[in-house]
């Protein structure tokens, strides 16, 4: 084993765990709502629902963490929280599969007991996406 996955949602519990890794393993942050910190913290990576629905501005992140351009990160950092807002307030499997829809790819409704988000929150994603692209571009 060469990694660790830590699925908390709590990115500070990275702080009891990377010391009993030793230094044997590195570790993700599966659920780290502020990947900038997982980073700081040692991670080597992210893997969120997040990062699926705006797979560029992730990679471009840590794109910007591995130069030290602490500026770009962190605006990317910014543009992105009000995604991670999204996937706390309707879930995972909600968000993801609206924004599937969104971009063309529909398909279907979360499996039960989860419900779809509400159709009202299309509007929120795309504001939030438009935000994200113009942090890229930026």
């Amino acid at each position: 084993m060469q990694y660790l996955e830590d699925a908390s949602g709590v990115t500070g519990r990275l702080l009891t765990i990377r010391p009993a890794l030793d230094e044997r393993l590195r570790f993700f942050a599966a659920s780290a709502h502020l990947p900038a910190a997982a980073l700081d913290l040692g991670g080597v990576g992210r893997m969120a629902g997040p990062a699926c629905v705006a797979p560029a501005a992730a990679v471009a992140l840590w794109d910007a963490h591995r130069r030290g351009d602490l500026a770009r990160r962190a605006r990317l950092q910014e543009a992105i929280w009000p995604l991670n807002a999204l996937f706390v307030r309707h879930g995972a499997a909600p968000l993801v599969k609206l924004a599937l829809d969104e971009a063309g790819y529909p398909c279907g409704d979360p499996v039960r007991p989860q419900r779809p988000a509400p159709e009202s929150v299309r509007g929120e994603l795309r504001a939030v996406l438009a935000g994200i692209a113009e942090a890229l571009d930026a």
